[in-house]
């Protein structure tokens, strides 16, 4: 062979029964390549470790050495927070671990080929791989690449270069031709070229799934019902896969379980890649915090929460900014916003003052300039498109809404540049008012300074305008913002860096948070998604059967491992604790691959048990050995099943039994005396102002009626945070409109209150205190929704503040992980405790977080167990915090930018409606997670002094009887 020559050269030698490759047990050999000269000297050796396997496409599904596989996949980009896309080894090591732990045994390298050794070490961990042409032309996919020679051309040499760079690896089982990328013949050429060179794998494509481009069906984002349509087409019995579902964007992954159950019940279901793995983001130092308190008369109090925003005297302000919310800015009527602007750049939804995206606003719209209002879901605008020498200099803006004569108007400069006729008012909105974004969609940014903003509850003239002489105490002046006058503070923070995304560099227009999607966080940390996954995703079940107790069925989907390769454990726990305990047999473990096998767990239960007890069957499976993912003991599969163990019910105490009290029904509020304790209600709030036992305050306030949790990122993908705000202040701004006071006997006194919610349509509550003299408070609340077709609430519940001092969480329910409603699967019901702050999961946006579902009891207490016991009748859900829901809801975008509140945020809730997470962008959390408005709700839990957090189960079990 000449200098500069190809030769291609083939070989082939038998391995005489080889061990196989796979996910489960990658076992690679090492191939050494020699090279010698004409005189048989070694010249070059070359080595390169090796799988022998087999994946095909047979008999209608994709297998693995001849077993049918279900992917249990994750989407992952090549990100860090500190290196960016350059992971290092031990980065790459790190995030195969943490994915190996979750039971995960796939990873598309979306959406490109990934660093070379990730493949090594795929294939020496065991992960399939779907390897991704770098080829996505998302926004221009309808015309590109579509059916153009040199766009065909290009995207097979990047097909090719993959396949030849990636073809030796075992862990690479299907090739995708890339990513919303359209369809047309170039991915015909893509797929021809690859099967023509390459016949043992599969190939996918999720633009254009069809047969000759596509050898499976794959889908992004495809609702349960829409997967269960797809496994019963029989027009296409190819084996389909989601490429990309669950979006794991903030509080996410609702419903999870659902696709896994249709995924276990259809062979042609072949599992999914979540979208997608970690959270991108980038670590940046934390600026320091401008405060800015407005003249108006409300004098309130914004941030500057872009983190690259600017504050100068003379110059004013650049970035988002919101202010806190305030009654008076809810202008209805007439109005005329104003602000003097120094626009940089053109481009995208650029706000300059604004009340959401649905009252009120003025901004630039690429080289529009507008005004709105907005009324029964219409935008009524007057618009001026900006001359070419806008932007660099200042400029005076105003839009002017006349109500009594029916006209917006848009000044620029001095001079009415628009006009438009309308007989429409605005709709209010629970929208902060802002300058330079919209509180709702943060997004949009002004690019520019704004030195001066006014807001006015009446339509200014254009004399009034032009007076440069008004000031803060003006008629009609709601809001007054002026630089070189506003009240400025910088304030430093603890915290020293955060997790950056889109608009934190001035970078407009951007994304915002939404690279932020990931199963864990962007610095791998453990999150409520990631134990609900694991769970799910496990391959050892174990099921309940008739036959008493401790019989069950042990479920074995590995592909080729025997469960005699794990430990199996369980235990026998009574309302939190286990008593009974021990292993599972080798006998009982030898349940081979893709089989079941029924199993006795020698569990007794007692023949005598305490009243109201709760047991639990709980079996473990561990690792034996140390694998290069996880120490031996690491739990890879986890089962709780309840038993039913003829516990007899709960005896209430007779309330004959409870010591006497006292109480005055007085003209503002009522007020209990007992031993050792005192209850004061509020007649005026329908709250309790102050529970004290032993002369130490258990309840500062509440509980307050509360139906909001503060949104999540698929709440404002979906609209909810608009479409249900009449919930939002519906506790906030009730009106009491009766307390009416019974004592029961001299042992225990009523109070009930009924009020109004001034939702849309009038809703009515109440909520009933029985105060007992044993110092335990039951609390009845009820809703009555005012119609049908009010928007579903996003949570029923109560709000209370308790002393800062009770700040050690302890719970018998859900945990430890923070869980809801549809994503509960993967924590059991358990004895629980924390500090209040750590219950807090640090989204890179603030969001609804730390909730805690099927609750029997939880308890806040100080550092030696004393302290407030709260129990449901029967289940409750729990958040704990220092923060309400409306602290989180106001469009704070990191964490750094809160403050927390001097107190326990303590909410009681009969639920909170689930999370959802099909996608981000408009898909709603399943009705049955909903909370309609179309009937009434009840709960019932108690309040009651705690002196040792270890008594907390037993006292929850000591209901007072009313009678």
């Amino acid at each position: 062979m000449g200098a500069g020559q190809d030769v291609t050269v083939r070989a082939a030698k038998a391995v005489p029964k080889p061990r196989l490759w796979s996910a489960e047990h990658p076992y690679l050999y090492t191939a050494v390549l020699r090279l010698r000269d004409p005189a048989g000297k070694v010249v070059e050796t070359l080595s390169h470790r090796v799988g022998i396997r087999e994946f095909a496409l047979k008999d209608g599904l994709m297998r693995i050495n001849g077993k049918p596989v279900s992917f249990r996949g994750t989407n992952r980009h090549e990100m860090h927070p500190d290196r960016g896309i350059a992971l290092t080894r031990e980065d790459m090591i790190e995030d195969i671990e943490i994915i190996k732990r979750m039971n995960m045994n796939s990873v598309r390298t979306s959406h490109y080929p990934n660093n070379t050794l990730w493949y090594e070490l795929a294939d020496e961990y065991g992960l399939y791989l779907v390897d991704e042409t770098n080829l996505e032309t998302h926004g221009i996919r309808d015309e590109y690449p579509g059916d153009h020679p040199e766009w065909t051309k290009a995207c097979v040499v990047r097909a090719q270069n993959m396949v030849h760079r990636d073809k030796n690896h075992a862990s690479v089982v299907i090739w995708s031709l890339g990513n919303e990328a359209g369809g047309g013949s170039t991915f015909t050429a893509m797929h021809d070229w690859i099967r023509s060179y390459d016949p043992t794998r599969v190939i996918q494509y999720e633009g254009d799934d069809r047969p000759g481009i596509s050898d499976i069906r794959s889908e992004m984002y495809d609702t349960p019902q829409r997967v269960e349509q797809r496994a019963k087409d029989t027009s296409d019995t190819r084996p389909y896969v989601m490429i990309e579902y669950s979006h794991a964007m903030g509080n996410s992954n609702g419903n999870f379980k659902k696709y896994w159950d249709l995924i276990r019940r259809y062979d042609v279901l072949q599992g999914g890649w979540i979208w997608d793995f970690v959270d991108q983001s980038l670590t940046w130092p934390v600026p320091r915090r401008t405060l800015l308190t407005e003249e108006g008369p409300a004098g309130l109090r914004g941030e500057i929460l872009a983190a690259s925003g600017t504050f100068e005297r003379g110059e004013g302000l650049s970035g988002g900014t919101v202010f806190a919310r305030d009654e008076s800015l809810d202008l209805t009527g007439s109005l005329t916003l104003e602000a003097w602007v120094t626009p940089h750049f053109t481009g995208y939804h650029q706000p300059i003052i604004a009340k959401g995206d649905t009252q009120y606003a003025l901004k630039q719209n690429n080289r529009t300039l507008e005004f709105f209002i907005h009324s029964g879901g219409q935008w009524i605008t007057a618009t001026w498109t900006v001359p070419e020498d806008w932007t660099g200099r200042e400029h005076h803006i105003a839009g002017v809404f006349d109500a009594d004569a029916g006209t917006l108007a848009l000044y620029v400069d001095g001079e009415r540049r628009a006009t438009r006729a309308t007989d429409r008012r605005p709709t209010g909105n629970t929208a902060s008012l802002s300058l330079a974004t919209d509180a709702d969609n943060q997004v949009r940014e002004f690019s520019g300074t704004i030195r001066r903003a006014r807001v006015y509850a009446r339509a200014l003239s254009a004399g009034e305008l032009a007076d440069n002489g008004r000031g803060p105490g003006d008629d009609g002046v709601r809001f007054w913002f002026d630089a070189a006058t506003v009240d400025a503070e910088k304030k430093r923070t603890k915290e020293k860096t955060f997790f950056a995304y889109g608009g934190d560099w001035g970078d407009n227009p951007n994304d915002g948070n939404f690279v932020a999607d990931g199963i864990v966080l962007a610095d791998r940390g453990h999150t409520g998604k990631a134990a609900e996954i694991k769970r799910v995703y496990q391959a050892v079940g174990v099921e309940r059967r008739s036959g008493g107790a401790g019989a069950v069925t042990l479920v074995n989907e590995y592909l080729f491992t025997n469960l005699r390769e794990f430990d199996g454990h369980w235990e026998l726990v009574a309302d939190g604790k286990a008593v009974g305990r021990g292993r599972l047999t080798r006998d009982q473990l030898d349940v081979e691959p893709l089989s079941r096998k029924d199993i006795t767990v020698p569990v007794r239960l007692p023949g005598d048990p305490a009243p109201g007890t709760e047991y639990f069957l709980e079996l473990s499976f561990t690792t034996k050995d140390d694998t290069p993912w996880a120490k031996a003991g690491f739990e890879v599969a986890r089962q709780q099943l309840a038993l039913d163990a003829g516990v007899p019910a709960v005896t209430p105490v007779p309330l004959d039994r409870v010591p006497s009290l006292r109480h005055r029904d007085g003209e503002e509020e009522v007020e209990v005396d007992g031993r050792d304790f005192s209850v004061t209600v509020d007649k005026r709030t329908g709250t309790i102002t102050s529970y004290e036992v032993n002369g130490r305050r258990l309840i500062t306030s509440g509980p307050v009626p509360n139906f909001w949790r503060a949104p999540t990122d698929n709440d404002h993908g979906n609209g909810q945070h608009t479409r249900n705000q009449t919930w939002r202040d519906a506790g906030a701004r009730r009106e009491v409109a009766d307390v009416t006071v019974r004592a029961l006997a001299d042992r225990a006194v009523e109070i009930k209150v009924t009020g109004a919610l001034p939702t849309t349509v009038e809703s009515a509550y109440s909520t009933t205190y029985t105060v007992f003299g044993n110092g335990e408070i039951k609390v009845d609340n009820t809703l009555h929704p005012g119609a049908a077709n009010l928007p579903y609430i996003p949570e029923v519940g109560t709000m209370l503040f308790l002393p800062r001092g009770l700040d050690r969480m302890h719970w018998y329910g859900r945990g430890p992980e923070e869980n809801h409603w549809d994503r509960n699967a993967g924590t059991d019901v358990g004895l629980h405790s924390g500090t209040v702050a750590e219950q807090w999961t640090p989204y890179i946006r603030p969001q609804e977080n730390g909730n805690k579902t099927d609750v029997r009891w939880v308890a806040l207490t100080d550092s030696r167990g004393v302290g407030l016991l709260a129990s449901g009748e029967p289940l409750l859900e729990v958040n704990a915090s220092h923060f309400t829901p409306e602290d989180l809801s106001g469009g704070v975008r990191h964490d750094y930018q809160l403050t927390p509140r001097d107190a326990v945020v303590l909410r009681l809730s009969h639920r909170q409606m689930g999370v959802g997470g099909d996608n981000s962008w408009g898909a709603h959390t399943h009705d049955e997670f909903k909370l309609f408005a179309d009937r009434d709700y009840s709960y019932t839990y108690r309040l009651r002094p705690l002196t040792d957090v270890k008594e907390a189960t037993a006292a929850s079990r000591r209901p007072t009887a009313t009678d």
